[in-house]
């Protein structure tokens, strides 16, 4: 079979996973958060014991992971990884109703945030070693956008569960998900691919760490720091992602319980649909995203997508109705695709083949640091404060900085 048509074949084989994957990941999501409004609606303390457990394992596990996936196969990575994912959630339902406890959802988080530490490295590191011969940028979008498509399903399928048949189903569905997905996994074990000889790992990045002087967890990331701190580009695409979960975190723990107290209690269909209005907003995004660099510029669309995401925050803190925070959430999505697309294409062409691993296991530690600081700030506030001025604070600030950023000509490439 010619090499091209091979790597259509498993690149479409790839897509359809990560669409099966993540609508279980949404799917999940979607589910503890609606077991989280039924059992204690509105805590923002809730949601973020929820972010904790999914969280605490990065920080603690990922410089074991980075040097791992730099020498394993990442195709093996994923298939056994999805399988694991699967046998876990299979047995949520049967946890939950044995301890009547929402920590039977939070510890097993726990253990489906240890698998995707290694899932979400290795599938970026994964898309430029067996894709590089196709447009980064465009894969990136394309993926992006079969992404927000699996996220409106696990959305949308996880409202109709809970409200018009049982929570259990959703639970069981993200499980077979999982172990459909490895079915469109397994053609990447048989992809033609360039094999790295180990010595040439140093080489590809000679001042990002010293010839094989810095061993061990703390020296993967040492290794991932220096590189990044010597290109700029590499850098750039770190720190967007990185202040952008810092904001997301504000959204998830106010933004979420705000929904929950605003509107009608008991129907997890009316998050669904403010959830699927951000998701049609970012996927909308990701398919303007290429036009709009190459007219624009990257630093231009960067700062004028993260003025229009602040802007959206303050209508979100001003909104009541079930219309206006549709509204505003699409939005939010619309501008917030722009900057992950364009920071995650940075992160792969600019990172060294040899330290994708190391610099991608870096780069979730410092997304769910901010994610998390933020989170808890967040949470912290709201006992003494109102929702709704969390998330105005937050939204003007952003605004106003990206504002100064751009004025600084910070964002210029």
């Amino acid at each position: 079979m010619p090499r091209r048509t091979t790597l259509r074949l498993a690149f479409t084989a790839f897509t359809v996973a990560q669409l099966i994957s993540i609508l279980g990941d949404r799917l999940h999501q979607f589910s503890v958060i609606g077991m989280i409004g039924r059992v204690a609606p509105g805590s923002a303390f809730e949601l973020f014991q929820f972010a904790l457990f999914i969280h605490l394992p990065i920080l603690l596990f990922a410089p074991l992971f980075g040097r791992l996936i730099d020498r394993a196969d990442r195709a093996i990575v994923l298939v056994v990884v999805d399988v694991f994912r699967g046998l876990i959630v299979v047995g949520i339902p049967f946890f939950y109703h044995l301890t009547g406890s929402l920590y039977a959802f939070y510890i097993t988080a726990f253990f489906l945030s240890l698998a995707n530490l290694l899932f979400a490295p290795a599938k970026s590191a994964a898309i430029p070693e067996y894709f590089g011969r196709l447009r980064l940028l465009r894969i990136n979008a394309i993926l992006w956008g079969l992404g927000i498509v699996g996220t409106i399903g696990g959305f949308v399928i996880g409202g109709w569960f809970f409200d018009y048949f049982t929570w259990e189903l959703s639970f069981y569905s993200d499980a077979a998900s999982y172990l459909v997905s490895v079915v469109f996994l397994l053609p990447l074990l048989w992809l033609p691919r360039k094999r790295r000889p180990p010595a040439r790992e140093d080489a590809a990045a000679p001042a990002a760490a010293p010839r094989r002087a810095i061993g061990g967890p703390s020296g993967s990331f040492r290794e991932a720091l220096a590189l990044i701190r010597s290109d700029k580009r590499v850098a750039y695409g770190m720190i967007l992602q990185t202040c952008l979960m810092g904001v997301f975190g504000v959204l998830y723990v106010v933004g979420i319980a705000r929904i929950q107290e605003v509107l009608p209690a008991g129907k997890a269909i009316y998050f669904s649909a403010v959830a699927v209005s951000g998701t049609v907003g970012l996927l909308l995004g990701s398919v303007v995203t290429e036009v709009s660099q190459e007219r624009i510029g990257i630093g231009r669309l960067i700062s004028a997508s993260t003025v229009v995401l602040g802007l959206a925050m303050v209508g979100v803190s001003q909104s009541h109705t079930l219309a206006a925070f549709i509204a505003w959430t699409f939005v939010m999505g619309f501008f917030f695709s722009p900057i992950m697309v364009v920071s995650e294409t940075l992160l792969q062409i600019h990172t060294p083949e040899g330290f994708r691993g190391r610099v991608f296991a870096a780069r979730e530690v410092a997304v769910k640091i901010a994610f998390l600081a933020t989170s808890f700030l967040a949470t912290l506030c709201a006992v003494v404060v109102d929702k709704s001025v969390v998330i105005l604070v937050t939204g003007v600030l952003l605004a106003v900085v990206s504002v100064w950023v751009e004025r600084k000509n910070y964002l210029r490439m």
